[in-house]
């Protein structure tokens, strides 16, 4: 049997040491006493390392400073998704520089060349919709990783969340309450996101045959679900459950509820994509999928100073599994007579 092939972690389990030493060590970068060098040096002629040439090159010609280019500021969940980068990458030696493209493939490309100038190391993307980015384009950006958005044909390592498998739970959740009528009021129609949480919708609602299932989508802002929630129960009063695309899309359903003078869940049951602090202050707080934001973050972080490092990381998906959070927005439809006009 072959014996494990030797990296920077195996290196630094062996000198007693975190990666992030052994790479300064290798790069010459930093302080590192001669003690800790000596053993890091030792534990890399015991094992046979070998960095990947490729990637010190690159590290040599970049600064040391890791770009994430998100679709939109305004939305929680990219906060979050910084936060937890920035905490993955704190004693690494790398910055963090955050930037918005405003989901628009225009200001994507003038943020991207911005970027481009200050020669980063890396770079986090959620790209936008429309977006028309490939893999020689990335590759100017040294080391990529995308977070719960996928570009079709580019080949980055990508961190999501099981997006359709979410979406089927909790259409199932609510057919288990005896709802006949669901619908999904999804973001844009571009956007992988949206296809990924539709694909698992449908494929929930065609499993249980006394469902109809309505899909309507938005521009994934707030406004944009409050306008097309109250057009969709003005139009289809037999809906009685409803799953938001995200934080935002959850909270225009509910204002289209309360506008309409329509309770939750007495009258229309919700369930939300992504936990935001309202959703748990809101009576009843809002049951949700938990998409593990925080954890997400720290991959996609580990992931980056893992190909600083030279380590080999697969380009294909990085799922992190997401949770169906059960609160009190969810009850048993009400008979048509009990129900508000």
């Amino acid at each position: 049997m072959s014996e494990a092939r030797a990296t920077i972690y195996t290196v630094a389990q062996a000198a007693g040491v975190s990666a992030q030493t052994v790479s300064r060590v290798l790069n010459g970068t930093g302080q590192v006493s001669a003690r800790t060098k000596a053993a890091v040096l030792a534990a890399i002629e015991a094992q046979g390392y070998r960095p990947n040439a490729v990637g010190r090159s690159l590290r040599a010609s970049r600064t040391p400073m890791i770009g994430m280019l998100v679709a939109d500021v305004g939305n929680p969940f990219y906060a979050r998704l910084h936060r937890a980068i920035e905490r993955r990458l704190a004693g690494s030696g790398y910055s963090l520089m955050l930037m918005n493209c405003d989901d628009d493939a225009r200001i994507e490309h003038r943020q991207l060349e911005l970027l481009r100038s200050y020669r980063p190391a890396g770079l986090v993307i959620v790209p936008s919709v429309g977006s028309s980015l490939t893999d020689a384009r990335l590759q100017e950006f040294g080391h990529v990783v995308s977070v719960s958005r996928v570009l079709s044909d580019v080949h980055v390592p990508a961190v999501v969340t099981d997006e359709a498998d979410a979406v089927a739970a909790a259409a199932s959740e609510l057919v288990a309450y005896g709802h006949a009528g669901i619908a999904i009021i999804l973001g844009p129609r571009e956007a992988s996101t949206t296809r990924a949480r539709e694909q698992g919708f449908r494929a929930a609602v065609d499993s249980h045959p006394q469902a109809r299932g309505l899909v309507r989508h938005t521009d994934g802002t707030r406004q944009g679900a409050q306008e097309a929630a109250d057009a969709l129960l003005r139009a289809h009063p037999e809906v009685t459950g409803v799953i938001g695309f995200n934080a935002l899309v959850t909270e225009g359903i509910v204002s289209a509820l309360l506008t309409a003078g329509r309770r939750c869940p007495d009258d229309v049951s919700v369930i939300g994509f992504t936990d935001a602090g309202w959703m748990t202050l809101h009576r009843p707080a809002i049951s949700v999928i938990d998409q593990p934001v925080e954890e997400m973050g720290a991959l996609a972080g580990r992931l980056l100073l893992d190909m600083a490092a030279g380590e080999t990381v697969d380009p294909g998906p990085h799922v992190v599994p997401s949770t169906l959070v059960r609160r009190g927005s969810v009850a048993p439809p009400s008979t048509t007579k009990e129900r508000r006009a």
